[in-house]
């Protein structure tokens, strides 16, 4: 569902430097990252974006490939 696992290592960000910066717990960031939790707020998602540096969008996996 999202890409977020994969553009936080591709960046090379630790999940506990990203749970800070967006100011949240590592443990709720894992969940997230493996499909545990399926509806974040807009509002973290787009804490998420501006911490990796990307756009909303690109934490979602392309569900039409």
């Amino acid at each position: 569902m999202f890409k977020i696992k994969y553009i936080r290592e591709k960046s090379g960000i630790t999940q506990e430097k990203l749970a800070e910066k967006v100011g949240i717990s590592r443990i709720y960031l894992n969940e997230l990252e493996n499909g545990r939790k399926k509806n974040p707020s807009f509002k973290l998602l787009k804490k998420i974006a501006k911490a990796l540096e990307v756009k909303i969008s690109d934490l979602f996996e392309d569900e039409s490939a």
